[in-house]
């Protein structure tokens, strides 16, 4: 029996030959699995386009790519097995452009399914002709919390695993740092953790541990906390269906769970509310212990190494610390340094923050950077995302201290952490 794609190319071939046309069907196949992975059966899937805006080029620094405009496009019902079948006219997948005939203007278009408890996954997609999706299936997470004794324990299952290339396609190649060329595998999922209150993000991990506990440190005193869990994965397929054009696929998926409420914090830091230095205007109070979240930056132009200090009421023997949206140039570690005078400083931590190696490849950072803001359900997920990295952690006993600086460092590609460099911060967080 033929695979159902291989009879699309049989179908355009009969109707409309080789050549395209802006009216001919262009036809997206798919199948869509329950979390036990049985067929979803009658489900009605809606599906979206958006016109593919690229960056201007001003000629100073790389600008940021556009959010897309998705608008409805048409809907399409799974069958017994739990196939659907996508349908467009090529004139809105590939249209012509009046003033660039040789370069078409492209869309990109979106499939999504939400379930009733608020978990969900899409796949957001690039093509010329008949493609076939990667598979639509829900995360199964069995995201939980359960008290434990240093906090709120969070256990979840592993992250999908990467899409599987369907029999009707292929694996694009790429090119390693070592120039071999080798087949393209879709980037490995891994679970991205996200801890808000009031929507603003209290701690963020990606490639995040199960379990993992959410410590009083962490929650703080943060009065409507929730963890929600989403992963994703970047691919390109390319498929030669019978009767029709080549195509490429480009692919971005993701999934998410339901966001868990987590019961309140009630642990006040002792920085709460302390002066620092710099601030971004002399007069203004520090912005990095209000407990507000919100990222600031620093002052523009401080030359490194960038110190972040704080002054406490008086002198007091810390004992954990929790840095929040830490953004600075290949800053992966975060350093603490403790003094009683402003003038002596003996280190109290030197920690990594949280961020696991990058899975996916070189060649396709611009696809994740392009489809970062995709999901239909949440904000953009891309690592390099200006929230920042977080961290937490115990800190030496080192006595009394009333000053504490705070900046960062690296130790990526033989760094030997001598560059360090602060710009931007959400809160840091000491307690005694």
């Amino acid at each position: 029996m033929r695979h159902p794609f291989k009879l699309l190319g049989l179908l355009v071939l009969a109707s409309t030959g080789c050549d395209r046309l802006q009216d001919d069907p262009v036809f997206v196949y798919g199948r869509a699995e329950q979390r036990d992975g049985s067929p979803l059966v009658g489900a009605t899937l809606a599906y979206e386009r958006a016109k593919v805006e690229y960056p201007t080029n001003s000629g100073g620094p790389p600008e940021p790519w556009p959010k897309p405009k998705f608008t409805p496009y048409g809907t399409a019902t799974t069958e017994a097995t739990g196939d659907y079948f996508l349908e467009m006219r090529f004139g809105d997948v590939q249209a012509v452009n009046p003033n660039q005939a040789e370069l078409p203007t492209a869309y990109r278009y979106r499939v999504s399914r939400l379930e009733e408890d608020g978990a969900g996954t899409f796949v957001s997609f690039e093509f010329w002709d008949d493609v076939e999706l990667p598979l639509l299936k829900t995360w199964d997470a069995r995201l939980t919390l359960t008290p434990g004794p240093e906090g709120q324990v969070v256990s979840f299952e592993p992250a999908p695993p990467a899409p599987e290339v369907p029999v009707t396609g292929e694996e694009a190649n790429i090119v390693t740092l070592e120039n071999e060329v080798v087949p393209g595998h879709p980037s490995a999922p891994e679970p991205v953790l996200f801890l808000t209150s009031g929507g603003k993000p209290v701690f963020h991990w990606w490639g995040a541990p199960s379990p993992w506990t959410a410590s009083p440190y962490v929650l703080e005193d943060f009065a409507s906390p929730e963890v929600q869990l989403r992963a994703m994965s970047i691919g390109e397929w390319w498929f030669y269906p019978l009767g029709a054009k080549h195509s490429p696929l480009t692919f971005r998926q993701e999934w998410r769970t339901a966001p868990l409420p987590v019961p309140a914090g009630t642990l006040k830091p002792i920085s709460r509310g302390v002066s620092c230095t710099p601030v971004p205007k002399p007069e203004d109070p520090c912005p990095w212990t209000d407990g507000h979240l919100e990222p600031v930056r620093l002052p523009l132009g401080l030359p490194p190494p960038v110190w972040l200090t704080l002054t406490l009421p008086e002198p007091a023997r810390l004992k954990h610390a929790v840095v929040r949206g830490m953004e600075g140039s290949n800053g992966s570690y975060f350093i603490l340094e403790g003094s009683v005078d402003g003038e002596q400083w003996t280190r109290m931590a030197l920690t990594p923050l949280l961020l696991s190696e990058d899975p996916i490849d070189r060649g396709r950072w611009r696809l994740a950077d392009q489809t970062q803001w995709d999901s239909p359900f949440d904000g953009r997920l891309y690592r390099a995302d200006g929230a920042g990295l977080f961290g937490e952690t115990p800190l030496e006993d080192v006595g009394p201290v009333r000053y504490v600086r705070l900046t960062g460092t690296s130790y990526a590609n033989g760094n030997n952490g001598f560059h360090r460099t602060l710009s931007s911060l959400a809160e840091v967080s000491l307690f005694e």
